[in-house]
């Protein structure tokens, strides 16, 4: 769990006008949230913006530990109660600070015909709507975000009513950017990074983008009226197929006040590095398709060049090294040609120092060799070899992303609805094209590659996509050609942990996860409400626990591991 620290008060200290209430419900009011008195839309619209990427940051993070795309320490029981930090600080930022704010922007804007900053604080509320339904259910929607109607403790409303109000905003949305005429005020784009007056064409992809993702999202319960809804979607081709309309958020460099990617500070600008990097997502990029993945040295930065050879080091630092394998992993000869990494991955000896998913063992002193976030997406180091310790400015600076919606993503979201739903689309061609995108976004976010010796070309992106398409040519079923889509999707979400954590509950994919170390404990189909939330408002019950399923999950139980 990382330590959260130096949020980006830089872009706050512009914008807010600081407030001293407080409330009982821990879901309405932020003491940092301008009060009604003292908005204005320009202000206003930039913190819905800036708070998006924090709620993004604490979302993705949970869900990126329950797929294995950032490390989890102990059981999900253990990490995932509910006082759990990201969970609790998405839900606080989703209703104090995202949607209470754009409860009060709405009459503000619409009252000066100001439908830039409608349409765009309607697709951030229905953002925010769906990802907390994906990770909670139920959530607050009617009876929340009313001011002064004297509601003090809402109740839940139904998680398959807040998916269709929150696409009901996206219908505003596109309503708003049609009302958009020569008198229209701009506003600050922090997203898109240019001149609001023409960013609303990437803003509109954006919107159809996010209704293609609620169908596929639904599909398992309404196989028919996604199929038609996505259908729609792609005959219009107004959304995101091309990565300069990918949607992201930008860190800077600056570091007083901090502007740099959260996970740069809390590697790179720390005394000790804190993060592991999970074996098995490592694994996947080097052992699993038997040759390196062209997106290996951007992703990841090792900061040794080999593990220790004596029995004493290892011992303290990788203490399993030499213990039994575990009887939640299939046993070596019962599976493929390239087993599941256990403890490390030895087979390499080149320093990829990692850890076991829900690895609970003491936390020894390998600060210095573990292996950390590279160039993408967070702006560290590109590993050339170097084979030495991270140092604050290495690198990017912390100049990364929060990859929110990447035209990569949606290039394997059709893959998954043509092979499942039977869209317009080929499934063989989105795949290969998600695969392309993802290379080429991931390999062309290293400003100067001349200056290195082991970056990636065209034809290392050629050699891996051609062995990905024989594989997926040669596959006997749709569940076997899915894991080879959700594998592909899977690494190239890297940075994002929501699409994961939607993507394994819909498809099950990727299929050959690692399983947890200890083989015990329910994997989260929807995460517990936040204990604050439970213990103040006398109408929300905390659930049973992590195995309740969202609506659009109609999935076996242990369906996941």
């Amino acid at each position: 769990m990382k330590i959260k620290h130096n949020k980006l008060f830089w872009l706050l200290g512009l914008i807010l006008v600081f407030s001293c209430e407080t409330t009982e419900l821990d879901l309405l009011v932020d003491p940092n949230v301008p009060t009604p008195e003292t908005l204005n839309e320009n202000g206003s619209l930039n913190f819905i913006q800036f708070n998006l990427a924090e709620f993004f940051e604490e979302a993705t993070e949970a869900g990126a530990e329950t797929v294995r795309l950032e490390y989890m320490f102990d059981t999900y029981e253990v990490n995932f109660n509910n006082t759990n930090v990201n969970t609790g600080g998405m839900w606080r930022i989703g209703y104090a600070d995202i949607l209470n704010e754009i409860q009060s922007l709405v009459p503000i804007a619409t009252n000066t015909s100001s439908h830039r900053h409608l349409g765009v604080a309607r697709i951030i509320k229905a953002y925010t709507l769906m990802t907390l339904v994906d990770y909670f259910g139920d959530v607050p929607l009617t009876e929340a975000l009313q001011g002064d109607s004297g509601i003090v403790f809402p109740t839940v409303d139904p998680a398959s009513d807040v998916y269709e109000a929150a696409f009901d905003e996206l219908d505003l949305a596109l309503a708003d950017f049609a009302n958009i005429d020569g008198n229209t005020p701009n506003f600050n784009d922090l997203y898109f990074g240019e001149d609001s007056s023409t960013s609303m064409d990437k803003w509109t992809k954006l919107a159809n983008t996010l209704k293609l993702r609620y169908y596929l999202n639904r599909r398992l319960i309404d196989q028919a009226g996604s199929l038609a809804g996505i259908n729609t979607i792609l005959t219009g081709g107004n959304f995101i197929t091309s990565s300069a309309d990918d949607f992201t958020w930008v860190s800077g460099t600056q570091g007083n006040p901090q502007s740099k990617h959260q996970y740069y500070v809390e590697e790179y600008e720390a005394a000790n590095t804190g993060e592991y990097i999970p074996n098995y997502f490592m694994w996947a990029l080097t052992e699993e398709k038997g040759a390196d993945d062209p997106r290996l040295r951007y992703y990841t930065y090792r900061q040794v060049g080999s593990f220790p050879s004596d029995a004493a080091t290892l011992d303290t630092e990788i203490s399993c090294w030499n213990d039994p394998r575990p009887a939640s992993y299939a046993p070596i000869d019962a599976m493929q040609a390239v087993p599941l990494p256990f403890c490390s991955l030895f087979g390499r000896g080149d320093g990829y120092w990692g850890r076991d998913h829900a690895n609970s063992e003491g936390i020894p002193p390998d600060n210095a060799k573990r292996a950390t976030f590279g160039v993408y997406p967070v702006g560290g180091r590109f590993d050339d070899n170097d084979a030495s310790r991270i140092d604050s400015g290495d690198g990017l600076a912390g100049a990364g992303i929060w990859p929110i919606m990447m035209d990569s993503f949606v290039y394997f979201m059709r893959a998954e609805a043509a092979l499942y739903l039977g869209t317009t689309d080929d499934a063989a061609a989105m795949l290969e094209q998600g695969m392309r995108s993802s290379m080429n976004t991931v390999i062309a976010f290293l400003p100067n590659p001349g200056d290195f010796s082991n970056t990636s070309d065209a034809s290392d992106v050629n050699s891996y996509v051609a062995g990905v398409m024989s594989s997926y040519m040669a596959a006997g079923s749709d569940q076997e050609r899915m894991n080879i889509i959700g594998k592909e999707y899977w690494l190239a979400m890297y940075g994002n942990g929501i699409e994961g954590y939607n993507l394994y509950r819909r498809t099950g994919a990727p299929g050959n996860l690692q399983p947890t170390l200890l083989g015990t404990g329910s994997f989260p189909r929807s995460f517990l409400y936040p204990s604050n939330t439970v213990d103040r408002n006398l109408n929300i019950s905390q659930k049973p626990g992590l195995t309740v399923q969202v609506f659009w999950d109609n999935n076996p139980a242990g369906f996941i591991q």
